[in-house]
């Protein structure tokens, strides 16, 4: 069974998920800078920055409503609604 966010909840978390973003951009810069590019750690601050963007346009794409079946849209214009 689904449980969805509430508008609240998903206001918070996508808040978190920019913040956290923000964060780790920072970590990867520095750790890059510091380190060096092709490093490990470099290389999986740079995952991890990615892991955040992608849950982030996730989150992007829960705000977009579900578009309607195309079997109810077909009955609503039968019936003329």
């Amino acid at each position: 069974m689904q449980y969805p966010l509430s508008r609240d909840e998903h206001t918070a978390v996508s808040r978190y998920v920019a913040d956290i973003k923000k964060q780790l951009k920072y970590v990867s810069d520095l750790l890059s800078a510091r380190y060096g590019d092709n490093t490990r750690i470099a290389d999986l601050a740079g995952k991890t920055l990615l892991s955040s963007t992608l849950l982030e346009q996730e989150m992007m794409l829960l705000e977009t409503p579900a578009p309607e079946p195309i079997e109810i849209r077909v009955k609503r214009a039968a019936a003329g609604i």
